[in-house]
């Protein structure tokens, strides 16, 4: 990508303006005043995505798709941090994973963003260090119908590739008409947020995250589990 476009220059350089705050010593006051910057940068790329549409631009419309995505990654790290030092651990995790899917999105979007592999390594490295190791699941489900999130027709039909940028979006197959038909543990999920939250032991659930015992009669293990997975 060119730094000789001023949007994107303009875009590296709020970036830039808050990788410091990807620290978990970082203030916390500084971390929200970096949360909104790239709130109001989003605003921005949103701006220019619809320009570049107008223009007939779908390259221009995918890289600043690519840049929605970096500073969704950003901003998903920051705020585990935060929630790390509030002592909220699962909504930490969830937002980990946001961050890793982010970062891998951008570079789908657009080959300008390969580079973000070593950032996604990053982020993969966080969770082992920081998160104790996850139980997984992967919820089977019962789709009635699926359609393409571009074009809306019956996903069989279309000619979009799920995953694939289009005119700044990705496309996505939409499942409608869902049933949950069976769960099972997994090593390898499609999404990390599916997960075993608590195991049963004498007196309640030990939460697998803080390890503290949560009181309570159902003695079956407690899941979260996503239909996005």
């Amino acid at each position: 990508m060119s730094e000789a476009d001023p949007v994107v220059g303009e875009v590296n350089a709020a970036i830039n303006g808050v990788l410091a705050a990807l620290h978990i010593t970082h203030a916390s006051e500084l971390q929200h005043a970096a949360l909104a910057d790239l709130d109001a940068l989003h605003e921005r790329l949103e701006v220019e995505t619809q320009s570049a549409i107008a223009n007939q631009d779908e390259a221009r419309a995918n890289l600043m798709l690519g840049f929605k995505c970096v500073i969704s990654s950003l901003g998903s790290e920051i705020q585990m941090w935060l929630l790390l030092k509030s002592e909220e651990p699962e909504a930490a995790w969830d937002c980990l994973i946001e961050a890793q899917n982010a970062a891998l999105s951008a570079g789908r979007a657009h080959p300008g963003f390969a580079h973000l592999d070593e950032h996604f390594q990053r982020l993969e490295a966080i969770e082992q260090l920081l998160f104790p190791p996850q139980v997984f699941m992967s919820s089977g489900l019962i789709v009635g119908r699926q359609t393409c999130s571009i074009c809306q027709a019956d996903y069989e039909a279309c000619d979009h590739v799920p995953g694939r940028p289009y005119w700044g979006r990705f496309c996505q197959i939409q499942s409608h008409d869902i049933q949950l038909d069976h769960a099972a543990v997994v090593e390898h999920p499609a999404d990390k947020r599916c997960r075993l939250i608590s195991r049963p032991v004498e007196g309640g659930h030990r939460n697998y995250m803080t390890g503290r015992i949560e009181a309570g009669e159902d003695r079956t293990m407690n899941a979260k589990l996503l239909c996005a997975n």
